[in-house]
């Protein structure tokens, strides 16, 4: 239990240290007047027509978790690489398990076109 208390001590010092921060930030922004024309978004100088909201394409999701899974499974090979000397059996298939269902999914949404441009 004694080992953690320099962790804690880190841990509150790292607090006040961010209230610190954040309360002289408070204290030495400049006041500003409230008017409309501060909470509009700016486009140079050009009256906001619309919403200010644009609806996102799901297909950037879609790219981010592709992206997401290969790069989890090329984590995890390197890892692997660097061990491979003492893994066993029941490790290689684990890996194996993970690296062909990741492939799968990568095959799987390739096959139903998600990751062609629209």
């Amino acid at each position: 239990m004694f080992e953690f208390i320099p962790l804690a001590v880190a841990l509150v010092i790292s607090a006040i240290v961010a209230a610190l921060i954040v309360g002289i930030n408070y204290l030495l922004i400049p006041s500003s007047p409230k008017d409309d024309m501060r909470f509009s978004p700016y486009e140079c100088g050009e009256e906001v027509i619309g919403e200010a909201q644009v609806r996102m394409n799901v297909q950037y999701y879609v790219y981010g978790i592709a992206y997401l899974i290969t790069d989890i499974l090329a984590v995890t090979i390197i890892i692997w690489a660097f061990y491979q000397y003492n893994l066993s059996i029941s490790s290689i298939v684990a890996l194996s398990f993970l690296a062909f269902s990741m492939l799968f999914g990568i095959l799987y949404s390739i096959r139903k076109r998600l990751l062609r441009w629209v």
